[in-house]
Parts: C-alpha cells; sequence; structure tokens
C-alpha cells in the first residue's frame, strides 16, 4: 500500500489537505447530556503507523474511560473465552490461562463500516469505532450513534461512546480526511450513499448460496483437451485482461476475465500430476483469486470476497492481501472480531 500523491494539476486546498499532519474526527457520547465533538488526531508520517493511528488512540481511550472489570465481569469474560477455545479445539489441551485471561481482558476497537470505500464513493469510506467490551463493561446504550447507523442502513445497537472518521482507501493506497460533527446530519450525501450500499448487500441466506456455489469443486478440468502449458498461458492473458479492465473500474468485465481464468485452473482431475504442475498452478491462481476479491470488495459483496480469500489462503496461508482483504469483508459485514483477527495475520511477518 502506498500514501497518495497530489497530481500536479491538484487545487492547492486538495494538496494542502493530502499533506495535513491532522485530521478531525467525531465523538458521540453515549450520555446524551453531553454535546457531539470534535476531535484531532496526529497523522504519522509513516502509512503503517498512519493505518492503525486512530485505533491505537481508541483503545487507551476506552481503557482510561470505562476502567477495568468487575470480578464478575473478568470472571464472566475468561469463561466465555475458555469454552469458545474449547469447543474449537476438542483435542487439544486446555489453553494456557494466563494467557486466555490476557487474550479475554484485552482491550480492543471494533469497526462498524458505515459507508464502504468503493468505486461509487470515489473509495472514501466512513467508519464507526465502538468499544468491543461493550456488553462485558455493562455500557449504556448510545442512542445517537444507534440512529446513526439506522440512517445508514444498518440495525446496531451502539454501546457506549462512539467516534466517526472518515479516509480515502482504494486498498493500493491510504489517506484519513476530515469528518466533521456537521456530517452526521441524515440529509448528508454520504450517509444517503450509505444506505444504498448496505441495503444491496442482500439476504444473508443468498450470500451463502452464492458462497457455496463459489466453492463447489468442478469433476474434472474445463475444456480437458488443453495442455497444461496452453492452460496456464491462457489463464495468464485472461488475468492480464482482467486487471486492464479493473484499472478502469469495470469490475464485471474484471471479474468475468479472473474467473474465465480460474475456471481453467479448478481442482484437476485425480491424474494430475500435481508435482510437476501443481505449484504452476497455484501460482497463477493466487493473484486471480486475490485480485477477484479486490473487485468484490469494490461491488461490496464481502461474501464473494471472502470465498476468494478462503481459496487463496488454502495456496498461501502467509498472503498478507489474503487476509487484509478477508478482514475488510468480514468488517462490512459487521464481523468485527473475525475482522481484527483476519487484520492482524495479515500484519504478521
Amino acid at each position: 500500500r502506498r500514501a497518495p500523491s497530489p497530481s500536479p494539476s491538484a487545487p492547492a486546498h486538495s494538496q494542502s489537505r493530502l499533506m495535513s499532519s491532522t485530521v478531525r474526527y467525531v465523538l458521540i457520547p453515549a450520555n446524551e447530556s453531553d454535546p457531539i465533538r470534535e476531535l484531532e488526531l496526529s497523522v504519522p508520517a509513516k502509512l503503517e503507523d498512519n493505518l492503525g493511528a486512530l485505533t491505537k488512540a481508541l483503545n487507551a481511550y476506552y481503557a482510561a474511560q470505562t476502567g477495568g472489570f468487575t470480578p464478575e465481569q473478568r470472571e464472566a469474560l475468561i469463561s466465555t473465552m475458555r469454552k469458545q477455545v474449547a469447543e474449537k479445539n476438542k483435542d487439544s489441551p486446555p489453553p494456557d490461562e494466563a494467557m486466555l485471561s490476557q487474550v479475554a481482558l484485552s482491550q480492543t476497537v471494533d469497526i462498524v463500516q458505515l459507508l464502504p470505500p468503493i468505486a461509487a464513493t470515489e473509495w472514501v469510506g466512513v467508519s464507526m469505532y465502538v468499544d468491543d467490551k461493550g456488553v462485558a463493561k455493562e455500557l449504556p446504550t448510545n442512542r445517537r450513534a444507534s440512529e446513526v447507523c439506522t440512517q445508514c442502513g444498518l440495525s446496531v445497537q451502539v454501546l457506549g461512546d462512539a467516534f466517526v472518521a472518515r479516509a480515502w482507501d482504494d486498498q493500493e493506497g491510504y489517506e484519513r480526511q476530515d469528518f466533521r460533527a456537521s456530517d452526521l446530519a441524515s440529509d448528508e450525501a454520504w450517509v444517503k450513499a450509505a444506505r444504498q450500499c448496505n441495503e444491496s448487500r442482500g439476504s444473508l441466506d443468498d450470500a451463502a448460496r452464492r458462497l457455496a456455489d463459489l466453492n463447489a469443486p468442478r469433476a474434472t478440468w474445463q475444456e480437458p483437451e488443453i495442455s497444461l502449458d496452453d492452460r496456464l498461458e491462457r489463464a495468464a492473458a485472461g488475468r492480464s485482461r482482467g486487471t486492464d479492465r479493473f484499472k478502469v473500474g469495470d469490475y464485471n468485465a474484471a471479474i468475468k476475465e479472473y474467473e474465465a481464468a480460474l475456471a481453467l485452473l479448478q481442482p484437476a482431475p485425480a491424474d494430475f500430476d500435481a508435482a510437476a504442475g501443481g505449484a504452476r498452478v497455484d501460482e497463477m491462481r493466487l493473484p486471480c483469486l486475490l485480485n477477484l476479491a479486490a473487485c468484490r470488495l469494490r461491488q461490496s459483496r464481502p461474501f464473494e470476497a471472502i470465498s476468494a480469500c478462503d481459496a487463496a489462503v488454502e495456496i498461501d496461508a502467509t498472503s498478507a492481501k489474503a487476509w487484509f482483504r478477508r478482514g475488510q469483508a468480514c468488517s462490512a459485514l459487521g464481523q468485527h472480531e473475525a475482522a481484527r483477527k483476519n487484520l492482524l495475520q495479515a500484519c504478521k511477518p
């Protein structure tokens, strides 16, 4: 990922904004007697530090404002974590209690994606940040923040203080932008765009069926008479065409090219010499899957993006791009804990 560079023809105010060392974001207190406030965030010069600057600041805020846990809350959190670990690792020994406690009680921030950064929004997204331990801490309902989510087409009950921020993110570059208290008005253009994006995601059942269809294995190669070399050459050409269409924002055409390339490289028949050709096939499938996931994210179709990322991770479990895009898709679906884990996995060396 790169930091965006201002065009030589960009207006002066645009260039100064790009180089700004601070940006504004908004605090919506749960206590309605407290006014909504604008805050400033210092933007680090390094892109890697910038990506986590806000969540780092908010983790510290929530830890300071809401304090620790009562003995009862601590035990409930650890007990829940213990059960989850036991259910997922039935054949493994019990987890270390000290590590279990540390993970269960760690302070993190949940991110609610109000407006996804897609082509229709010129890659500008708006997110709400909340305390991920709101239920355990028994924090009060934040009516104003919950209403913002409703205006954006999301059914979310926000607990505790909430923050809203804006950023430009085309998955290649990243830039924080100002978000002011006046931007919370229900007639703002971004609110309407968010509602349209969130209402177009479809039902969970439809998305689950699409996910199953995308993952359905084939019995044999498509066009089995084609040699492996020719198959890979055709797939590479299709991938190249897909990338050209992606760059100009024609995601439907890009998806057709990537899926056609992948169809040539679907799970091979039983007599395929995996030792001889498997690595070459995977080397071609991986970028096609990653690009397909990027297209699905642009279209606000997170389930399809997750499907592509899962297939990519099966090829390369260390693929940072696969984990990062999977995290973005989970965030778009409101699966905030899963998104956090995926994004942490993407940061591993």
